[in-house]
């Protein structure tokens, strides 16, 4: 489990780490071509809109699978034994729900929607926009279940303090 969470964390971390930069770069230019050339340029709106989108959405399906997502955990911290543990199975199990009904399945839906569908400026189908979904939400449901498989067999807990307190911005 613990090989197949370290492949998966490198290559979403990877392929974010690659997207932003070329999000900079795209910034960048933008701001070079608008203020230094008086040519303002007409793709990179709309290349770092779709970027923020799959970045976005790869960015929860990271922090789901590093148990750093957004969360009220002051059930769970005043909960012992049992109720404890059913209480942070919860999280995973919600995940698992969400991930395949809203961003799976409903995100296909988009996709065959948006399939003939191509964006304004860069002319891209947009149901490479719309597989965001999901792909976020595949990888949601693989980091989830990798999570609750952890919880399981007492492998993996709450994340640590320095990274909850990071999440909430303390």
């Amino acid at each position: 489990m613990r090989i197949i969470r370290r492949i998966l964390d490198g290559i979403v971390a990877s392929a974010m780490a690659i997207l932003l930069s070329a999000m900079v770069a795209v910034l960048a230019w933008q701001v070079f071509s608008r203020y230094v050339l008086n040519a303002p340029s007409t793709f990179s709106e709309e290349f770092l809109r779709f970027g923020v989108i799959w970045l976005s959405l790869l960015g929860a399906a990271f922090s789901t699978g590093r148990g750093t997502h957004m969360a009220i955990d002051l059930l769970t911290e005043m909960a012992h034994g049992r109720t404890k543990a059913a209480l942070m199975a919860l999280v995973p199990v919600s995940f698992i729900i969400f991930s395949v009904l809203v961003l799976i399945i409903g995100g296909m839906r988009g996709v065959n929607i948006a399939a003939h569908q191509t964006s304004p400026v860069l002319g891209v189908p947009m149901g490479l926009i719309y597989a965001s979904l999901p792909v976020s939400g595949v990888l949601m449901l693989i980091y989830s279940l990798l999570n609750l498989v952890d919880l399981m067999t007492g492998k993996r807990s709450l994340p640590d303090t320095i990274d909850r307190a990071v999440t909430a911005g303390d």
